[in-house]
C-alpha cells in the first residue's frame, strides 16, 4: 500500500493545521457559551447574620441600639445551634455534585454587626470566614456588603480591612471595592455595593463593556418590592425618583438575574422596564428552627399589592400608607410574582437554554420546589 504522504513534514503541517482549528473552534463555542465552562451551577445563600455575644461591646449596645439586643440573643442561637448544619449540608451539596457546583454567592448580612468597636467588627469578620472555611474549605464564597457588615463604630474600615482581602483571594482577581466584578465561563457577575459605591455610571459602564451570554448582579436589598416592607428596596426613597428609573432601567436593558436578599424572605419577580425586563431572586439563610415550614405562599399577579403589607401588620404602623402606595404604583410593572416565608438554600444551575434554581428549606436536603428563572423575562 503507498504511503499517503512521502515524508514527515506535511503530516506535521496538517497537525497543526488541525490544532488551530480544534482551538478556534473550542474558542468560538465558549464564547458563544457551549464551551466546557458553560454549565455549572452554585449556591445562593441570603442574610446568615453570623453572630458570637463575644463579639460586642454589650454596654455600647444598650447605651446605642438597646432594641437590638434581643436580635442578638437571636442570632446568636442561630449561628451556634443551625449554621453548623447549614454549612455541612452545602458542603454535603457540593460534594455531590462531581465538581458541578463552582461557588457560594452570599446575598449580604453576612454577620450581624453592631459589635461597638472596630477590633470586635473585625473579630466578627475572621470568626465568620474561619467558620466558613472549616465547613467548606475549598469552594469560593463571595458574600455582598450587607447594612449589618457595616453598623456599628469603626465597622466600615473593619469591612475593608478584613472583606476586600477575602474576596480578592475567591475571585482570584485584586478586589477595591464592594462594588467589583468578575467572569464565570462565558457570564458576567457584578456585586453591587448599596451602601457607599452605587455608582451607577460604573454599573452601566460594567454590564456595557464586558460581553456576556448572562449578567447577575447581586447586592443586599432588593431592587422591586415584594413584601410588607415596601420601603426598603434600593432608591425607594421619593428624592430618588429618577435615580431609581435610571437604575432599573439598566438592569431592564441587560436582562439581568437580581440576586437580593435584605428582606428574609423568599421572592421572584419579574420587573418591566422601558429598556425591557429582568428578574430579582430572593432568598433567606437564617435558620431559627429544626423545621422550616413554608409559610404565606403566595403567586400570581392578583397576589400583588398593597395587601402585601398586611403580611406584617405590626411594622411601623405610621408608614403603613406610604408603603401601600408604593406597592400599587410598582404593580403595573410586574410581569411575575412569588412570595414565601422560610429560611433556606438555593442552588442555582446555569445551561445555554435555562437558569433554574432548586430551593431547599432549612438546613435539610429537602427540595421544595425548582423555579426556572431565564424564560420568566418572555413572560
Amino acid at each position: 500500500m503507498r504511503m499517503l504522504f512521502s515524508s514527515r513534514k506535511p503530516v506535521a503541517t496538517i497537525v497543526v493545521l488541525y490544532v488551530q482549528i480544534l482551538v478556534f473552534v473550542l474558542g468560538t463555542a465558549q464564547a458563544r457559551g457551549n464551551g466546557p465552562d458553560s454549565t455549572y451551577s452554585f449556591v445562593y445563600l441570603g442574610d446568615l447574620h453570623f453572630d458570637k455575644m463575644s463579639h460586642h461591646d454589650l454596654e455600647w449596645v444598650k447605651a446605642n441600639m438597646p432594641g437590638d439586643m434581643q436580635q442578638i440573643d437571636d442570632y446568636v442561637r442561630n449561628t451556634q445551634e443551625y449554621t453548623p448544619g447549614l454549612f455541612k449540608r452545602v458542603q454535603t451539596a457540593i460534594e455531590s455534585s462531581d465538581g458541578q457546583i463552582k461557588m457560594i454567592v452570599q446575598g449580604g448580612d453576612l454577620t450581624e454587626g453592631l459589635c461597638g468597636r472596630a477590633e470586635l467588627q473585625e473579630l466578627q469578620f475572621k470568626d465568620a470566614l474561619e467558620t466558613i472555611r472549616h465547613y467548606i474549605p475549598k469552594t469560593p464564597f463571595i458574600p455582598a456588603k450587607g447594612n449589618h457588615d457595616i453598623t456599628g463604630p469603626g465597622a466600615r474600615d473593619a469591612y475593608d480591612r478584613i472583606m476586600l482581602p477575602w474576596l480578592s483571594h475567591e475571585c482570584g482577581q485584586r478586589v477595591d471595592s464592594a462594588s467589583f466584578h468578575f467572569s464565570k465561563g462565558p457570564d458576567l457577575f457584578v456585586f453591587f455595593d448599596a451602601y457607599h459605591n452605587n455608582n451607577l455610571d460604573w454599573l452601566e459602564k460594567t454590564l456595557k463593556e464586558n460581553s456576556h451570554r448572562y449578567a447577575f448582579v447581586v447586592m443586599h436589598p432588593p431592587a422591586v418590592p415584594f413584601d410588607a416592607r415596601s420601603s426598603w428596596p434600593l432608591f425607594s426613597r421619593a428624592k430618588e425618583k429618577d435615580v431609581r428609573e435610571r437604575f432599573l432601567n439598566i438592569l431592564g436593558a441587560n436582562k439581568v438575574l437580581l440576586l437580593t436578599a435584605h428582606l428574609h424572605k423568599y421572592g421572584v419577580v419579574v420587573r418591566r422596564t422601558s429598556t425591557g425586563a429582568f428578574v430579582q431572586f430572593s432568598m433567606n439563610s437564617v435558620i431559627n428552627s429544626p423545621k422550616a415550614p413554608v409559610k404565606n405562599h403566595l403567586e400570581g399577579l392578583k397576589s400583588y399589592g398593597a395587601s402585601l403589607v398586611e403580611l406584617e401588620p405590626e411594622f411601623q404602623p405610621d408608614t403603613r400608607d406610604e408603603r401601600r402606595t408604593l406597592l400599587e404604583r410598582e404593580k403595573p410593572s410586574i410581569a411575575r410574582f412569588e412570595y414565601a416565608d422560610f429560611p433556606g438554600y438555593a442552588i442555582i444551575h446555569v445551561t445555554d437554554a435555562k437558569i433554574s434554581a432548586d430551593i431547599y428549606l432549612g438546613d435539610s436536603d429537602k427540595l421544595w420546589k425548582t423555579v426556572s428563572l431565564v424564560p420568566m423575562l418572555d413572560n
